[in-house]
């Protein structure tokens, strides 16, 4: 894979165009669920199947190789920081998947609780 991205530094500086598909894919509602700053998705990544993700995607100055580029884990989270920067991690079972899932509801029970 030759990458011809041309993504400058911003909110997703660092990350992939999976981490942007499912920023946009979170705009539209379709993260699987959300607790609190996490929004969790779950396999199969389908993102580039909204024409509008893709378009965006290209406008932003990811590849066509990267945006068609496939994750083999089971799922994914993404969060966006105080400063506005969006974080990706993925997951590659289901366990660490749960897991992430529980920490998050912990920590948004927490944060209700002050």
């Amino acid at each position: 894979m030759t990458c011809t991205c041309n993504v400058g530094p911003g909110k997703f500086e660092g990350e992939s165009c999976l981490t942007f598909m499912a920023y946009q894919q979170m705009l539209l509602g379709a993260a699987d669920i959300t607790i609190g700053r996490y929004d969790f998705f779950k396999a199969p990544f389908n993102f580039d199947a909204d024409q509008c993700v893709v378009e965006a995607a290209r406008e932003y100055g990811y590849c066509d190789e990267c945006i068609e580029e496939r994750s083999d884990a089971f799922g994914m989270v993404i969060s966006e920081d105080d400063q506005g920067f969006v974080y990706c991690t993925t997951y590659p079972t289901e366990a660490e998947y749960d897991t992430a899932q529980q920490t998050a509801e912990e920590e948004e029970s927490e944060s209700t609780e002050d």
